[in-house]
């Protein structure tokens, strides 16, 4: 018996919508894309940075090495193509003189990776690029940006719209089993209508939820489990608006949970600081906000912008990054499988895919889009 679909993409975040855009490539028309919000890029993809970032921090040979150095330059390319703002403003790391071994260290690395547009900078130097920071040695990157992430997924999901692909928005996945042919799915409408829903092929492009979709069809001890990571942005007055050229970002944490606190800004110039970073304990999709973390945003940020005020920040969103657990936080990679492997033909799993999942975002798709097509 045929399926009502060839392919089931469960979520339409920045990678599940760049996925849509693959497959529409290859000419795959028959596909149904499920997301429990009322519209795309609800989640994951529409509450970070909008950074296009270089790939410097990931450890080689790795997921978010290949996806990130990859999709940057795919990311810039389809953005120039496509009419789809963004910056190649370049991004400054500053360290203070304790940690100028280990932004050297950061240097080596990124250059180890192939990156070339690095140079390390002086403290008369960052001054020279950018009067308002301060810092004993930069590390200047060329490669990154920004980009208006809500566009680039419009510009995803209307070239999945132009391929007769079709949408259940406010829908939720309830439950999946294997089938003869497949995997059948029960959803729920937003009349609370629930109806299946086969297909031959599933990308579990979930997000928050990933995780517990995979578990729905595999065992939960071949999944990988999640801790969440809570991060707030704040936003800097109006007198700061278009005071800086580069992104600046510190030092990372060493722990991995975060890339520091740093500044980011739009395509106005509209400065922000953030995110931080405070593991849940809880599986709970909160987005509100605290104001009384303004004095640790503000002693953060005081170590690297000059003259800056507290009366300068105001609170501004908040976002929740699923991580794949790790023994002692330590590095955190994508899970991306086939998972043929465990007996789940036709099962594809984005697991994990928190930052830099939208600068990876094309790269991701294209690669998922060739494991079905290679088939």
């Amino acid at each position: 018996m045929k399926s009502d679909y060839e392919i089931v993409i469960i979520g339409a975040g920045v990678c599940g919508l760049a996925t849509a855009r693959a497959l529409s490539e290859k000419g795959f028309h028959s596909i149904l894309i499920i997301e429990k919000e009322e519209n795309f890029g609800q989640g994951i993809s529409s509450r970070n940075s909008e950074v296009i970032h270089s790939g410097i921090y990931y450890p080689k040979n790795t997921l978010k090495s290949k996806y990130c150095i990859q999709g940057r330059e795919l990311l810039y390319t389809y953005c120039a193509e496509n009419d789809i703002f963004y910056n190649r403003c370049g991004k400054l790391i500053v360290a203070n003189e304790s940690q100028e071994t280990s932004l050297l260290k950061l240097f080596e690395l990124g250059l180890s990776k192939g990156l070339t547009e690095l140079k390390i900078l002086s403290r008369k130097e960052i001054n020279q690029i950018e009067p308002k920071i301060k810092g004993s040695l930069g590390l200047k990157i060329e490669s990154t940006g920004i980009i208006n992430a809500h566009d680039l997924m419009n510009s995803f999901y209307q070239k999945s719209l132009s391929s007769n692909h079709d949408y259940l928005f406010k829908t939720k996945v309830l439950g999946c089993e294997i089938t003869q042919n497949g995997y059948k799915i029960a959803i729920q409408s937003p009349a609370a209508e629930i109806e299946n829903v086969s297909c031959d092929w599933v990308i579990n492009s979930g997000g928050l939820n990933s995780d517990l979709i995979s578990n729905m069809i595999i065992p939960k001890k071949k999944t990988p489990s999640f801790i969440f990571s809570k991060g707030t942005y704040f936003s800097l007055s109006s007198r700061w608006r278009n005071q800086f050229s580069h992104l600046i970002y510190p030092m990372p944490d060493k722990d991995h949970r975060s890339l520091g606190i740093h500044l980011s800004f739009d395509q106005i110039g509209n400065v922000k600081l953030g995110p931080d970073a405070h593991f849940l304990q809880e599986r709970i999709e909160n987005y509100t906000i605290d104001d009384s973390l303004i004095n640790d945003f503000f002693q953060a940020a005081s170590r690297y912008i000059v003259d800056l005020k507290i009366e300068d920040l105001s609170l501004n969103f908040s976002g929740i990054r699923p991580k794949i657990n790790s023994k002692n936080h330590t590095f955190q990679d994508f899970y991306i499988s086939h998972e043929i492997e465990k007996g789940f033909p036709g099962w594809i799993n984005m697991i994990g895919i928190d930052s830099p999942g939208l600068t990876s975002s094309i790269a991701i798709g294209e690669d998922v889009a060739k494991m079905i097509q290679n088939v």
